[in-house]
């Protein structure tokens, strides 16, 4: 196993039994596979060719695949525990990721990779290390972990809680990519997640008061890079919304989001899901109640929104399973919907079998993780005609 190494998986296609649409299952190897996380650049070549995550020989790495031919090309060539992930800067055309504590810069043709970054002695990574816009800057989270007093197995989410009440003292950093300098422009005594860079806009990230929806003050914030100024995106003074999930839409100036009302134990009752969007500078706020729930929602504006229903096997007290890959649609007064525009039929038991479905650039399919198969792998649907869907009954 090495760098520059070609695979190629056998690619599978079948039509999916709800909604009659061709779905090609890109990966096929007795490891798990997935895209990057839904809101991190993966796009070498918008809609052709994209980073993702693998695990092969016994080893998670990253990895390039190429829509139109199928190749698989090994891009790291890593030991050890854990599983790289990380954004491409369509700027730089190179692709960052933490590793052991280090943020490494990847450059996905010659597979050259230099270290941009090391967190101090005491600081762990978290999350993915985000490029601005313009490339020029790179901006990532590291937190004082709280000691674990006894050993314990590790799992998703196993430490989730325990982070939220202990809140650690948490520091957001800007890396200069060509120079290496390094500068703290937020820090907290708070469990911080989800660092997200504009897409458009260099000096404008969101970052999230992590934890249980139900229990964080205030979720998004908003954070200027060259000034250190933070400020609330759809403030929850009103503590009446539990939001989560944000993103940013390809304009780079509008977040997404999604929500419920607070007081239902982590859970929204059919019809009072929230959906909305608003600008990076907390203004310009449009919000709706939503028909279901799903887990994660995705979009490149306001017009058509992808979701990703529920695990595959749910629990009665947590309603009814609707394991589908799901598409809303603004009719001009309300969203439309949901149609099944695939079964993924995901446990989603860790995060590489979250569907976290995403749209290409172009806004022509979705691309999600699915471990139907034992194996988490990606998948692709066209969307086509979103009339043609069936729609999803309340039974």
């Amino acid at each position: 196993m090495s760098k520059g190494r070609v695979y190629q998986d056998p690619q599978f296609e079948y039509v999916d039994q709800y909604s009659g649409r061709k779905i090609v299952q890109l990966t096929n190897y007795l490891g798990n596979s997935n895209h990057l996380y839904f809101t991190d650049p993966a796009w070498i070549v918008p809609n052709r060719v994209m980073v993702f995550t693998s695990d092969r020989e016994n080893q998670s790495n990253l990895f390039r695949l190429d829509f139109d031919t199928g190749i698989i090309t090994q891009l790291t060539d890593l030991h050890g525990p854990g599983r790289p992930g990380g954004c491409f800067s369509a700027a730089n055309q190179r692709h960052y990721f933490w590793w052991q504590g280090e943020v490494r810069e990847l450059n996905v043709e010659t597979l050259e990779e230099q270290v941009i970054y090391r967190a101090p002695e005491g600081m762990s990574p978290g999350g993915r290390a985000n490029p601005t816009a313009d490339g020029t800057y790179l901006c990532a989270r590291i937190m004082k972990e709280p000691a674990q007093e006894t050993a314990a197995v590790s799992f998703s989410y196993s430490r989730f809680r325990e982070f939220f009440h202990a809140k650690p003292f948490t520091q957001i950093v800007r890396v200069e990519i060509a120079t290496g300098a390094v500068e703290v422009i937020h820090e907290e005594k708070c469990y911080i997640g989800h660092v997200n860079t504009s897409p458009t806009l260099p000096e404008i990230m969101t970052f999230c008061h992590e934890g249980p929806w139900d229990l964080v003050d205030q979720r998004i914030w908003g954070l200027n890079i060259q000034t250190g100024k933070a400020w609330r995106i759809r403030s929850q003074e009103e503590n009446d919304v539990s939001i989560g999930h944000e993103y940013w839409f390809a304009n780079g100036e509008t977040m997404g989001y999604h929500g419920r009302p607070r007081g239902k134990g982590g859970r929204a009752s059919e019809g009072d899901h929230v959906f909305g969007y608003v600008r990076w500078d907390d203004t310009d706020r449009h919000e709706v109640h939503f028909p279901f729930s799903s887990t994660h929602f995705h979009s490149l504006d306001e017009t058509l929104i992808v979701g990703d229903g529920t695990p595959a096997a749910v629990f009665t007290s947590a309603g009814t399973a609707r394991p589908y890959i799901q598409l809303f649609k603004w009719d001009g007064e309300r969203y439309v919907g949901p149609r099944i525009l695939a079964y993924h039929r995901s446990t989603f038991n860790n995060q590489h079998a979250h569907p976290h479905p995403r749209f290409t650039p172009d806004g022509k399919a979705i691309i999600y993780n699915s471990d139907l198969t034992s194996y988490s792998n990606i998948y692709k649907v066209e969307i086509g005609d979103f009339e043609d869907l069936p729609e999803i009954e309340e039974s």
